[in-house]
């Protein structure tokens, strides 16, 4: 999501999807401010991926696996106040669900990831 058109355009989706689920595919290289997760019943979100991996997590061929490499901010605030030399100096976004998006956050069918990986990273 680049800009507030992005933001009204998953909006107007979600309007016009009445009870079916809204499925945001995120495509990025930087971290994103998730402003657009209360009209999305799902995010999937990729880091130079094929398009038809998405396809894949959609059908239900392949299960998401993947952790976030970076953390996504709460706001725009929390961007500006950001350190660009700093990892992890930021709060992340915290869902409607509970779940944070911070670094090695990733969900999988079964729910949140929590395996070797995560445990490695979150060191």
């Amino acid at each position: 999501m680049e800009n507030q058109t992005d933001l009204a355009l998953v909006k107007e989706t979600k309007a016009a999807m009445g009870d079916k689920p809204v499925v945001v595919l995120l495509s990025t290289t930087r971290p994103v401010v998730m402003e657009f997760e209360p009209w999305a019943d799902a995010i999937l979100v990729a880091f130079g991926v094929r398009s038809a991996a998405y396809l894949d997590i959609v059908t239900g061929s392949k299960e998401p696996y993947g952790l976030l490499p970076m953390q996504f901010p709460i706001d725009m605030n929390t961007v500006e106040e950001q350190f660009e030399d700093t990892p992890h100096d930021m709060i992340p976004y915290l869902d409607a669900c509970g779940n944070r998006y911070d670094f090695a956050f990733g969900m999988n069918w079964s729910g949140v990831i929590d395996d070797a990986r995560v445990k490695k990273y979150k060191k």
